[in-house]
Order: C-alpha cells, then sequence, then structure tokens
C-alpha cells in the first residue's frame, strides 16, 4: 500500500511520514493548534535609519514600491512559545516600508528583506510555506552594558551585524517610525521556488527559472474575542542608536555572500529611531494569503 495524501491535511517535505505535526487540529493524544497560539514573551530590540533610495530600490520586485527608503533591524528574543512546547529561540528581521497595488489589494506593508533565525524549525515552517525570506545564523542573547543593548549576529563564524541600541538618548525622530509603522498591514514576502528541469532540457537550465513567483502578506494579527490567553500591555522605550552590516569577503560566507554583500550595501545616511520592546506573541500565521 502506498502513500495516500490526505484531503485538507498539511504536508512539509519529508511527506513520507504522514501530515505536519503542526497540523491546526488535535491529534490523537496530543495538543490542538489552540494549546500553540498560547503566547510567548518576546524581547526586541530595534534600530531604524534612512538609506539610499536608488540602492534600496534596486532590491525590491517590481509588484512593489518603495514608501520611504528606510531600513529597520529588529532583533526578537522568542521565549515560552506554545506552538514549540515553551521553547526559546531568536531571529532578527530586516525590513522596508512598501506599497502594493494589485488587482484586489491595495495597502502599505513591510517588506521583509530578510529574517535570519537561530534554529532550523522555525525557518522550515515559514520560508517555503508562507515565502518569508528565512536564514540560519548565529544570534546570540542581546547584552545589556550601562543603558546599552548590544547585539550580533554570525553565519561560519563571520560577523555580518553589529546593533547597538543606548537607552541613555533620546530618539532622533521617533514620530517618524510612529507613523511609518502605523500605516503598515502587515509583513509582506516574495514566494520564490525555483523550477526544476524536464528530462530533455539542458542542466545548464535547472534553478534557473521560478516554479512559484509571488508576493505574500501576514497580515497584523488582530485578537479575536475568544482569544482565551491574556495579553500584557506592550512596554517600549524610544530612544538612540546604531546598526552596522559588515561587507564579507566570498570566502567568509559562501553560500549567502549576495546576502551580507547586499546588506552592506545600505548604508546608514541616519538613524530615525532605536526602540526597545516587551510584548506577548500568539504566533498565528495561517491568516497569510497571497496579493494579488
Amino acid at each position: 500500500m502506498s502513500l495516500k495524501f490526505e484531503k485538507d491535511k498539511v504536508y512539509l517535505m519529508p511527506v513520507f511520514f504522514g501530515p505536519s505535526s503542526m497540523q491546526v487540529e488535535p491529534w490523537e493524544g496530543g495538543r490542538g493548534m489552540n494549546d500553540h497560539f498560547q503566547p510567548g514573551e518576546v524581547n526586541v530590540v530595534q534600530v531604524t535609519y534612512e538609506t539610499d533610495r536608488e540602492t534600496l530600490e534596486a532590491m525590491i520586485p517590481e509588484c512593489y514600491t518603495l514608501n520611504d527608503p528606510y531600513v529597520s533591524v529588529t532583533l526578537c528574543e522568542f521565549t515560552n512559545l506554545g506552538w514549540l512546547n515553551g521553547a526559546t529561540y531568536n531571529l532578527i528581521n530586516i525590513n522596508v516600508p512598501v506599497h502594493f497595488k494589485g488587482e484586489r489589494d491595495d495597502l502599505d506593508g513591510d517588506l521583509v528583506l530578510a529574517m535570519f533565525e537561530n534554529h532550523c524549525d522555525p525557518i522550515v515552517g515559514g520560508r517555503e510555506t508562507m515565502g518569508y525570506s528565512k536564514l540560519y545564523c548565529d544570534i546570540p542573547r542581546v547584552r545589556n552594558v550601562d543603558g546599552k543593548k548590544i547585539a550580533y549576529a554570525s553565519s561560519w563564524d563571520f560577523r555580518f551585524m553589529k546593533m547597538v541600541v543606548d537607552t541613555t538618548k533620546p530618539a532622533p525622530d521617533a514620530e517618524t517610525l510612529k507613523k511609518s509603522e502605523a500605516r503598515s498591514a502587515g509583513k509582506m514576502h516574495y514566494k520564490y521556488i525555483p523550477a526544476v528541469k524536464e528530462y530533455d532540457e539542458d542542466p545548464a537550465k535547472n534553478f534557473t527559472t521560478p516554479a512559484i513567483a509571488y508576493p505574500t502578506i501576514l497580515p497584523k494579527w488582530k485578537k479575536p474575542a475568544d482569544y482565551p490567553y491574556p495579553l500584557r500591555v506592550p512596554e517600549v522605550t524610544y530612544c538612540d542608536g546604531s546598526v552596522e552590516f559588515y561587507e564579507p569577503e566570498w570566502g567568509d560566507w559562501p553560500t549567502y555572500w549576495n546576502v551580507g554583500h547586499g546588506l552592506a550595501s545600505l548604508k546608514c545616511k541616519r538613524v530615525i529611531a532605536a526602540k526597545v520592546l516587551t510584548y506577548d506573541e500568539p504566533c498565528e500565521y495561517t491568516t497569510c494569503y497571497r496579493l494579488r
């Protein structure tokens, strides 16, 4: 008897072992998705800065238009996550404010250029399914020194980012940051999976065209009336900060030199604002949809 794919079930590679463990409904002897939505605590440090518009626009797919040449670099420490049975991981999100105007949708959002995470499972859970541009890297805990929060990121022992959030200094332009974030409808992406060549085609054609290529969005979460868990009031402090991306040699980061080079090209013209934020995250990702 061969493997039978069950209708309306979620399958992820490897498919040979049945539907995903992150299935929406409860499974026998296990816990249901409602338990997965039990919120975790998120501690955030973020720096938003202005960069060169022309350099940034060259990275944006044609379906989007750049609203402002702003880059937000956000490090999140997730703890006690329901969907990971209380486990912890860290991520760094790099996004820019864009607008999408299509046949149906007309809205602003934060286009995720890259999202680095320090565990495989959350990468796999969003990269191909929702279109998140997720990559692995080492993200140590944020250091706290004399009112400064210091963060690093590295891959293959190459440190490609340093961020400092200085809570002892005021934000240069907090109102601009607040207005930019308020207009966003959610996190936008560009889902791209390369195609495999046909049997009789030239091997040089392998992976050079897309099998899938379209924009997606994960809308901002809205608390349902029947949400069963308490959520804390977010605690936010606006302040000053800095972030720097270091230019790699190809040998420093051979698999993603292009990413490191691109990030290093986004030079800081001025810091708009930094912030420190603590909030509860329900991690509800089933509302992601394709933009049209």
